[in-house]
C-alpha cells in the first residue's frame, strides 16, 4: 500500500508517482532479479505526453527499463485532431 501525499497535477503524474514505481521496481531487482521484467507498461503516457515526455519515459529514464505509456486519454498526437470526428471512430 502507497500512500500519497502530492496532489494530482494534470500534466505532471510522473512527479506524483515515479518515485513509487521506482522503489518497486529496484526492490523486485534486488530481491528477485531473475523476474527483473524486459518492458514495462505504465499507466499514463510517455513521448504522447503533450511535452513530450510523460512518466512512462521518466520512468524509463529512473529505472533503465523500456516503458510503454498505456494512456486512458489522448493528450497529443501530430497530425491528429481530437474533435468531434474523432470520437466517433
Amino acid at each position: 500500500v502507497v500512500t500519497v501525499s502530492a496532489p494530482y497535477v494534470a500534466g505532471f503524474l510522473a512527479f506524483r508517482e515515479v518515485p513509487f514505481l521506482v522503489e518497486a521496481a529496484q526492490r523486485l531487482q534486488a530481491q528477485e532479479p531473475e523476474l527483473t521484467p524486459q518492458v514495462l507498461l505504465v499507466d499514463g503516457n510517455g513521448v504522447l505526453h503533450h511535452r513530450g515526455f510523460g512518466i512512462a519515459c521518466h520512468l524509463g529514464v529512473l529505472t533503465g527499463l523500456p516503458c510503454v505509456g498505456v494512456a486512458k486519454n489522448l493528450l497529443q498526437v501530430d497530425g491528429l485532431a481530437y474533435d468531434d470526428l474523432h470520437k466517433e471512430q
